[in-house]
């Protein structure tokens, strides 16, 4: 067996095991290897992100209740980049605001019952460009991204020797990681949540990742950014409240809306109509 076969059999029986001690092992393996990655710099419009009213809260009154989490205590799971008590900022840009909305209703998370939803989305404004390591879409959702796609073909087309081929199919692995669904089987973050702190570490210049979202198909796209990132990058700027309404089966309509009227960025509070 080839050494990167068996690296890869490696990470993929330490995934399915249901031990603390599995996901250091994981992380350690990452941490030895050498993987280059394809950084893009950005710098959309502005950065958004959706929050969703599960507790019954009528307004969120204050941008860091719609920034990135800081109950790390709470935080018990593997989300898709972070780790229990890690708070990441998961965000999307203005060209993808349908893609946060399906990443954040419940009913494409496992609620079917769900006939309403109620989101705030924030808005923030970028103060600098963006330095993202892009997860290359797979051999089985390429097509989807015109950016995406150039990105792989440009990567394959790097180096044509026998080591680099082993990266290109370490990558591919890495890829597909990123394609799986929590819902499906909870172990499935181990693996992406490793690399995006190896990233996190081996690249101080890195801000964060842009990967395809797999709620809207393949056919957007999400980031996920470090906090001192956000505290350094972004400004508030404005929130929105909207309350959907079920019409179809996973069909929602907007059926109303509430904006901010203002932010005091020294008390961090948001004002609503």
């Amino acid at each position: 067996m080839k050494a990167m076969e068996e690296l890869i059999n490696r990470l993929e029986e330490l995934k399915k095991l249901d031990t603390i001690s599995s996901y250091s092992h994981i992380k350690n393996i990452l941490k030895n290897q050498i993987i280059p990655v394809p950084i893009l710099e950005y710098k959309p419009y502005r950065l958004i992100r959706y929050r969703r009213h599960n507790k019954g809260e009528e307004f969120f009154n204050c941008s860091h209740e719609l920034s990135y989490r800081t109950d790390i205590l709470n935080i018990h799971n593997f989300g898709r980049a972070n780790e229990p008590g890690q708070g990441f900022f998961y965000c999307n840009d203005n060209k993808n605001q349908e893609t946060g909305i399906s990443e954040a209703v419940s009913i494409f998370r496992g609620n079917k019952d769900s006939e309403e939803e109620i989101l705030t989305i924030g808005a923030w404004d970028l103060k600098k460009p963006l330095n993202l390591v892009m997860i290359l879409p797979t051999e089985k959702n390429s097509g989807n991204n015109l950016e995406f796609d150039k990105m792989r073909e440009f990567y394959n087309g790097f180096d044509k020797s026998e080591e680099f081929e082993d990266l290109k199919t370490f990558n591919e692995f890495l890829a597909n990681e990123f394609t799986l669904d929590l819902e499906k089987q909870k172990s499935n973050y181990k693996i992406t949540c490793a690399f995006s702190n190896y990233i996190k570490e081996k690249f101080p210049e890195v801000d964060g990742i842009i990967y395809a979202s797999v709620k809207s198909e393949f056919n957007g796209t999400n980031m996920v950014l470090w906090p001192e990132v956000v505290d350094e990058k972004l400004d508030f700027v404005a929130a929105r409240k909207s309350i959907f309404k079920k019409v179809a089966d996973k069909t929602f309509v907007e059926v109303k809306t509430f904006d901010s009227t203002d932010y005091d960025k020294k008390s961090d509070e948001i004002n609503w109509k």
